[in-house]
């Protein structure tokens, strides 16, 4: 077994951080109508044309499917048609008011008719304008049977095929905008109040050779009830599209001041409790007649810290906790320690 002797930090300072690289600016793209999808967008590929699919690069106002258009079609003919109607019915309306209108100034009928007449004028020209609004409503539907890309950007998910049947609000691709990344990390309390807006994180990754600078961009104003963090983010300019959505990567925190006789336990030194399903305890390794044997504390815990714990009750300083090998051991068991 490994141990290290428990010691107060008082800086954060380099510590690491793991995060997820996100797209700048994420869209899921849904059909406003409903319907049965006809034709999805095609691209080239080495072996000829195929659909459109993951990672595949989008413009703005690219279309990307197609639902069937026939029974939008009908309506806007029968549309046309009612404004048809409604027009028409204008038309005689407006000849009887005025022949109405030229009797009534010769006395021939009364007044009361020419009210009547009015009346039925206002009314037709009321359904005109119901009529158009439904022709520019039908219009306006068979306009929607073609999904278009509302941003340039990649792929990230299709989710039609030719046939499927979908309502409107059916979320079909997920278009990302990836000329910029968001790194997204999860920050303790106690390092909140040093990071601000607009500063500077260095960033690695394992896939990709060298380091970016990540430009902070947005701090969660509350944090995660269940892992008491603040997520970060930390923007990348990716204009060379060499960070892909999804990877992981490091970051260093460059500073950041700790609670007085902050005690840190690594985080390989952390088991569960036997007495608390959702407690947590340690290995302490003490001498009883001259041998080493393990003695398992509970202890509580604060934010995480890099690959280590915040311990706010249950150790002191200098008492030394068992970092490797902690999952082996039983409660009183001897061990042999291996130096580092």
């Amino acid at each position: 077994m490994r141990v290290r002797p428990l010691e107060q930090i008082e800086q954060l300072s380099g510590a690491r951080y793991s995060g997820t690289v996100e797209p700048g600016t994420r869209v899921d793209v849904a059909f406003k109508v409903g319907g049965y999808v006809r034709e999805l967008a095609q691209t080239k590929s080495v072996t000829g044309p195929r659909k459109i699919q993951e990672g595949d690069v989008v413009a703005k106002d690219d279309m990307l499917a197609v639902l069937r258009e026939t029974d939008y079609q009908q309506k806007k003919l029968a549309a046309q048609a009612s404004l048809a109607e409604a027009e028409a019915a204008q038309k005689q309306a407006q000849l009887d008011f005025d022949r109405t209108q030229k009797l009534t100034a010769t006395g021939a009928i009364a007044k009361v008719e020419l009210d009547a007449q009015s009346a039925r004028l206002t009314t037709s020209r009321a359904r005109v304008e119901g009529a158009r609004a439904q022709v520019r409503e039908a219009e306006i539907s068979l306009a929607d049977c073609t999904l278009k890309s509302p941003i340039d950007g990649v792929v990230l998910k299709r989710a039609v095929e030719v046939g499927t049947l979908v309502s409107p609000g059916t979320v079909a691709f997920t278009i990302a905008d990836t000329k910029s990344v968001k790194v997204v990390f999860g920050a303790p309390d106690v390092l909140i109040d040093k990071l601000q807006t607009g500063g500077k994180l260095p960033v690695s990754f394992d896939a990709v050779p060298g380091q970016f600078f990540g430009t902070i961009t947005r701090i969660a104003p509350s944090a995660d009830p269940k892992s008491r963090v603040f997520d970060v983010e930390a923007t990348i300019p990716n204009h060379d599209d060499r960070l892909k959505v999804g990877m992981i990567a490091k970051l260093v925190v460059p500073e950041g001041v700790l609670p007085p006789a902050a005690l840190a336990l690594p985080l390989t030194a952390v088991v569960r409790s036997p007495h608390d399903p959702r407690g947590y305890s340690a290995f302490v390794v003490e001498q009883v007649n001259g041998k080493d044997v393990a003695h398992l504390k509970d202890v509580k815990l604060g934010d995480v810290v890099g690959n280590a714990v915040l311990v706010t009750d249950g150790l002191r300083e200098g008492e030394r906790v068992v970092t490797m090998g902690a999952t082996l051991l039983n409660d009183g068991e001897h061990v042999r320690v291996v130096p580092e």
